[in-house]
């Protein structure tokens, strides 16, 4: 009898080596690699079909909705059955108590093996979901868990989260990439069987990748990120990845004692409702999927006493920022080298929309000649290493969204003054040429 081929493997990384060693060179782990026996030889080669795509059959897609409006926008519309979405976000950031609202639109079996079943049922009731519609197991084994999906036939699987379950066919402990892996793998085709949504929960590491493994974003159909600032009841979920939909729209959502509510009036949360005269406030919009959103930006301008002053910048790109500067010095006259530049953008958006510019060179300008933006002004357009301001794509919708907010003056670059008499804007429209044009009008 021939003897039995051994290998080892990291339980940490997943990674094979011939032979053991004390320190992964993949990984850089101690002591974690271990011995495994080889994989049984494959059986006899079946021989696969191949067919043209004019002779697949299919259906049309009926997607799944919940009554979370904001869910469906960023799922594209609603859940495609058979489909596994991914929820990644940082511990305690609400992504369970999403999870536990979501069940409740269905038929749920939910798996939890972070959680006692009590503190669960807590959670539901307080958030309010129907206990009747949701059927609960702590099981963590891979194997347990599709023969219950397999009798119970739910419309949707929730795991949470996907780093406390294993195999025992795999080597390595609960939370290793070999494990998350695997187990992903076969929940997925699970799915896939039964026509239900798989909604896998995962922990953002230190590393920013989703329960450890980056792998696991390839082996899903949408990857949802999480996101918010702890001091503050609103999160942000983004979609990164979306094979039925877009990946561009952002769902908004406030965290309160009855679970997380829907945020309809979205600039609320981005304009100060104070509307503060000081000095270094400018208002501008971004597209954010289908959405507009209106958003201020604040400039802090102050002499340094260092050699090289310092730019910094919260949701806004850092570069952006240092190219800002340098034209505004360049075309508007403004000394900034001996001034330190800090920028914000309130509410804790992020900014990856160069129609902002505009908005942040006026907001630097006022902080620095003092003089506050007067009440009222929206401000749209891209500037060029040239100093011109350069149109900016959906701007009639833009400006739309200036007059719902009420706003009576707007500065845009020259090209656009049509957009905003055809967008109906019946206030004062302000058309700037270039960035000196900018400065002679406001400051």
């Amino acid at each position: 009898m021939a003897r039995q081929r051994k290998y080892y493997i990291c339980t940490a990384c997943g990674t094979d080596f011939a032979k053991w060693q004390g320190k992964c060179a993949a990984c850089g782990e101690w002591n974690s690699i271990v011995e495994a026996d080889a994989p049984a030889p494959a059986g006899p080669v079946v021989p696969a079909d191949v067919i043209t795509l004019a002779d697949v059959e299919y259906s049309a897609v009926n997607r799944f909705t919940t009554g979370i409006g904001e869910f469906n926008l960023v799922c594209g519309g609603g859940v495609v059955p058979g489909s596994v979405i991914l929820i990644g976000g940082e511990p305690g950031i609400g992504k369970s108590t999403l999870a536990l609202q979501i069940a409740g639109f269905f038929r749920t079996l939910y798996i939890s093996g972070e959680e006692s079943p009590v503190q669960i049922r807590l959670r539901a009731e307080r958030i309010g979901s129907p206990l009747n519609a949701i059927q609960l197991s702590s099981a963590t084994d891979v194997e347990q868990i599709i023969r219950l999906a397999e009798s119970v036939k739910p419309q949707c699987v929730i795991i949470d989260s996907i780093q406390t379950l294993y195999s025992s066919d795999i080597p390595g402990l609960k939370g290793s990439v070999s494990q998350i892996r695997e187990s992903a793998s076969r929940l997925a085709g699970a799915a896939k069987r039964l026509n239900a949504v798989l909604i896998l929960i995962g922990h953002i590491t230190k590393e920013g990748a989703i329960a450890g493994p980056k792998l696991l974003e390839h082996l899903v159909d949408t990857v949802l990120y999480f996101e918010g600032n702890f001091s503050r009841d609103f999160r942000v979920l983004r979609a990164f990845k979306n094979r039925f939909g877009s990946v561009n729209e952002i769902g908004l959502f406030r965290m309160e004692e009855r679970g997380l509510v829907e945020v309809t009036d979205k600039n609320k949360i981005f304009l100060n409702p104070y509307l503060s005269s000081a000095p270094g406030n400018a208002v501008s919009a971004a597209v954010e999927g289908s959405r507009i959103i209106l958003f201020e930006v604040q400039s802090l301008v102050t002499f340094s006493s260092f050699p090289n002053p310092r730019r910094m910048a919260d949701g806004f790109d850092l570069n952006r920022l240092i190219l800002i500067t340098a034209v505004l010095e360049k075309h508007a006259g403004l000394k900034l080298n001996s001034f330190d530049v800090f920028i914000n953008v309130s509410g804790g958006f992020q900014i990856n929309d160069t129609a902002a510019d505009l908005a942040v060179a006026v907001s630097i300008a006022s902080s620095l000649t003092n003089k506050p933006v007067p009440h009222g002004y929206g401000f749209l357009g891209e500037i060029s290493l040239s100093g011109e301001i350069r149109p900016v794509s959906l701007c009639g919708r833009r400006i739309q969204e200036f007059k719902v907010s009420g706003f009576s003056t707007l500065v845009i670059p020259d090209a656009e003054t049509g957009e905003a008499a055809a967008a109906g804007f019946t206030g004062s429209v302000i058309g700037i040429r270039n960035i000196q044009n900018m400065m002679d009008n406001l400051f």
